[in-house]
């Protein structure tokens, strides 16, 4: 097995790629998480196509995605928790075996092509249970294998791979589409999981060191150490907000193609419209992991979110498909700048022993908001239009960038989880 075995970084400045590539297990573990996110982005871009195909209506695309993401919020409270109390190589294995053969059950739904909607959002709200659990495992333990000096590397490095696969995945389903139904395709999707499981099997992880606890520590502990960490606090509440009101078009974007952009949903071009978005990701998360790296985060985060905000602006009001390549290009670049930003912060600031709670609360800032927000923003273009909604998260952008500052601070550890009982029970305080 690869034993997980971390070289201190005799410097204190942050690591690089190359530093964090260097570990073995992170690289193997990157590269299997590779593959299989492309499988899983190619998959996302085809559901969106086979919704709109299936109702044409921005409402059940909403659906779609809420069904997709809401086990990340529902469940990413107990997966942090299982993170840091339990056998993480099992947590991992179990999660993505789960999400395997229920996607290989969707596939068999759709041999024949058919498929009810309530069948559909049942079956993706399943595949999503394991990835409410597998998510704050994974985010977790990256850090575990790659080091305390390369956090931010591993973070970036990771973002990059995630990003590399919305334009791969996207790309092949296009390749693949005008010779493959959506049951080969989700299938395809499936097969991928296996090269995370060969991985994951072949490693060995440390065990937790986490104390037990209450289990009102082990599932909501996270929520009490943001409250008196505002070093923690500063980037999930800025996550949360940014995925609510500014990231319900993304569930939209087979909708945008063709309403504003005149572009058929099924065709190559949409696949490449997909594609490009998923290009300036991971643009985006290459100049974080690169040009950026040693950059203050604080100041970095209000310039991307009044990037995000004039190129969303932007591709709002556009009707031509060859500007939109660009606009849509800058939006993703922004857009996947400021998570990478915020992640590589919070993780810098805290400790091994509570790193799988925060990292729930990290899932459920995205996981959590984007489902509602989609589920929202799909009745909220059926009542004014795809432009307004548009509008609304290029408001909130500047509003986030004018008002919001991450502070910085010590890393957290379960201690305050200690001085928070104390604070709050006088017969734990001390004499």
């Amino acid at each position: 097995m690869d034993a997980v075995t971390n070289q201190p970084n005799i410097s204190n400045a942050p690591g690089t790629a190359r530093d964090v590539l260097g570990v073995a297990p992170f690289r193997n573990l990157l590269f299997a998480s590779f593959i299989s996110n492309c499988g899983r982005w190619l998959q996302f871009a085809a559901l969106g196509i086979l919704g709109w195909e299936l109702t044409g209506s921005s409402a059940f695309l909403g659906q779609l995605i809420f069904a997709q993401l809401a086990p990340l919020g529902v469940l990413s409270l107990l997966g942090g928790s299982l993170a840091d109390t339990m056998n993480k190589r099992t947590l991992l294995l179990a999660t993505q075996t789960w999400q395997m053969v229920w996607t290989f059950i969707l596939a068999a739904f759709l041999i024949d092509g058919n498929i009810g909607e309530g069948t559909l959002l049942l079956l993706v709200f399943i595949i999503g249970i394991g990835q409410g659990l597998y998510a704050p495992a994974f985010t977790s333990v990256l850090p575990l294998i790659a080091g305390p000096q390369n956090v931010r590397a591993a973070v970036s490095l990771n973002s990059v791979q995630l990003n590399a696969a919305r334009v791969v995945g996207p790309a092949i389903g296009g390749v693949l589409a005008t010779a493959l139904g959506f049951s080969e395709l989700f299938a395809i999707n499936a097969a991928t999981y296996l090269v995370v499981l060969g991985v994951v099997a072949r490693m060995t992880l440390p065990k937790p060191n986490a104390k037990a606890g209450k289990l009102s520590e082990r599932l909501f502990g996270g929520f009490q150490i943001i409250r008196r960490a505002p070093q923690v606090r500063g980037p999930i509440t800025l996550m949360a907000l940014f995925a609510f009101f500014c990231l319900p078009f993304v569930g939209q974007l087979p909708a945008i193609a063709e309403v504003n952009l005149g572009v058929d949903s099924q065709s190559q071009q949409y696949a490449w419209f997909y594609a490009t978005f998923g290009a300036g990701a991971l643009v985006g998360a290459i100049v974080v992991s690169t040009v950026l790296l040693s950059f203050p985060r604080p100041q970095l985060v209000k310039l991307t979110l009044l990037g995000f905000a004039v190129s969303l602006a932007w591709l709002a009001i556009l009707d031509n498909v060859n500007l939109a390549y660009i606009a849509i290009f800058l939006v993703a670049l922004f857009y996947f700048i400021l998570p990478t930003a915020l992640a590589s912060h919070w993780q810098e600031h805290v400790a091994e022993s509570v790193r799988g709670r925060i990292a729930a609360l990290w899932v459920l800032s995205f996981g959590g908001m984007v489902p509602i927000a989609n589920l929202v923003g799909g009745r909220f273009v059926e009542v004014t239009s795809l432009t307004t909604l548009m509008f609304v998260g290029v408001g909130a952008a500047v509003i986030l960038s004018i008002g919001f500052n991450l502070q910085t601070g010590d890393t957290v550890d379960e201690s305050i989880l200690a001085s928070s009982r104390r604070a709050t029970d006088p017969l734990q305080a001390p004499s």
